[in-house]
């Protein structure tokens, strides 16, 4: 007791405890600067940082830098995903409903047991990574993109846009053939330089910290991409969403936009079915390869909550990867061509690192506020369908090349190779091109890349489209 005395009073100096005040001092000031500092920081920036990736700093002093990315998710990140998955409790299902009711409880459950056990994120996170990708900051959000150049200096660049719930796995199998189609038993006249970024609030790229990230805003951040990575003519492809804002950047950017090339410029009427009989005597029209149970109404539940009320529905998916991945493997099912068996058309490494990408970085609620916002971009009442069609007439030539089951699989099958399709398509495109494939659905550069390289190739044949004018 006497030392600690001694100590304190010191001998000449300053005392122990005023040294103690003087040092909390500098902490509390540390804290507090700390605490302005990222007040400040929050206020500048209309984003939240994407998560589950690793990356430079992208510079806010700086924000057109363009910064290298490597997708690279913490250990703890799939620690606690295993934890969930060993976790899960399934909702009950009625006996015999097949998908009827949403996502069948069997597949899911095998898919779940997967997933937890065989599943390897390491492996598609390398296979991932063999692409080149970036990030850079453009209308306040860092934006992550793939960007493959072609050796051919003379290659097109074509800018290649998904929708929901997709991700750059869409586009994994055709970067190879399009960037460099020699190695692929192609020409080297068909090479293409490949841009796919992910829209706001999708996988990689941040979330937005405001409101208005509609579908005409995001086709105006894909000019400014463009253009920053020094293209002055570049092309465009779109499926789902990627379809309309592709669209948009054609309008928005005539000027510089070569061609474009949609999964589909929309449907016509309903081809005529065949009446098949029902056990009670009468009859229904349905066609051979479609679920019976199945029509339109039923697959408009997910854009009615989406672009309603996103938020509510983005807790669970943003708690729960059961819910997140019965959530997008309905959509998955229902937008692909095959005969019930959707093993038969994805595998389920495929299925998964498609979710993954939206678990790894929490985007279930984020990505769905894209129907929300799309919705709402007219003000006033709301339109009967989130997809709002631009105004306008595109001028770059454009192609159409649709699959028979990339809208759902509803008793009575949407047609996209009908004079009433043609003649809508040609109302708002200078159309040049309009193909339906044999087969396939709703992700088609992942269902079917043989089929959709082949029609991309046989556009831009017919289009006459250059690198140069």
């Amino acid at each position: 007791m006497a030392t600690s005395a001694h100590r304190e009073k010191g001998h000449g100096g300053p005392s122990l405890s005023a040294h103690r005040t003087r040092h909390r001092l500098v902490c509390l000031s540390l804290v507090v600067a700390l605490a302005a500092a990222r007040a400040a920081q929050a206020q500048t920036s209309p984003q939240t940082p994407p998560s589950g990736g690793l990356s430079a700093s992208t510079s806010r002093a700086n924000p057109s830098r363009i910064v290298p990315f490597r997708v690279q998710i913490p250990s703890s990140v799939l620690a606690d995903l295993k934890q969930r998955l060993s976790r899960v409790r399934f909702a009950d299902e009625l006996p015999d409903v097949g998908w009827d009711y949403g996502t069948n409880l069997e597949y899911l459950e095998g898919l779940v047991d997967y997933w937890r056990d065989k599943y390897d994120w390491r492996a598609q996170e390398k296979r991932l990574n063999q692409f080149d990708q970036f990030t850079t900051i453009i209308d306040g959000v860092d934006i992550h993109f793939i960007h493959r150049r072609s050796k051919n200096p003379d290659a097109m660049p074509l800018l290649l846009l998904n929708g929901w719930p997709s991700s750059m796995v869409e586009y994994s199998k055709v970067i190879g053939p399009l960037t460099d189609p020699v190695a692929y038993g192609g020409r080297a006249a068909e090479s293409f330089d490949v841009v796919i970024p992910a829209m706001p609030g999708f996988g990689f790229s941040g979330k937005p910290r405001e409101r208005g990230y509609d579908p005409e805003r995001i086709a105006r951040m894909w000019v400014q991409l463009m253009a920053r990575l020094g293209y002055t003519r570049y092309s465009v492809h779109g499926s789902d969403w990627g379809s309309g804002i592709a669209t948009r950047v054609a309008l928005d950017d005539p000027a510089h936009v070569a061609a474009l090339h949609l999964a589909g410029c929309g449907g016509g009427a309903p081809a005529q079915a065949a009446p098949v009989a029902v056990a009670s005597g009468q009859t229904r029209s349905v066609t051979a390869s479609a679920n019976s149970a199945v029509d339109a109404a039923h697959n408009l539940g997910y854009q009615e909550i989406q672009s309603t009320k996103p938020q509510t529905l983005g807790q669970g998916l943003s708690d729960s990867p059961v819910g997140l991945a019965s959530w997008i493997l309905e959509k998955w099912y229902g937008w692909s061509d095959h005969d019930g068996d959707i093993g038969k058309t994805f595998t389920k490494d495929e299925i998964l690192t498609n979710i993954m990408i939206y678990w790894v970085t929490n985007s279930g609620a984020s990505s769905a506020r894209i129907y929300y916002e799309s919705r709402h971009m007219l003000g006033g009442a709301l339109p009967a369908s989130p997809f709002v069609q631009p105004t306008g007439r595109v001028t770059a030539p454009t192609g159409c090349g649709a699959f028979p089951s990339q809208y759902d699989r509803r008793a009575t099958a949407v047609t996209t190779n009908t004079e009433a399709a043609r003649q809508g398509a040609e109302a708002r495109y200078n159309l040049v091109h309009f193909t339906t494939m044999p087969h396939g659905g709703h992700f088609p550069a992942l269902e079917q890349p043989v089929l959709w390289l082949d029609d991309v190739r046989a556009f831009f044949r017919t289009a006459g489209a250059r690198r140069t004018p």
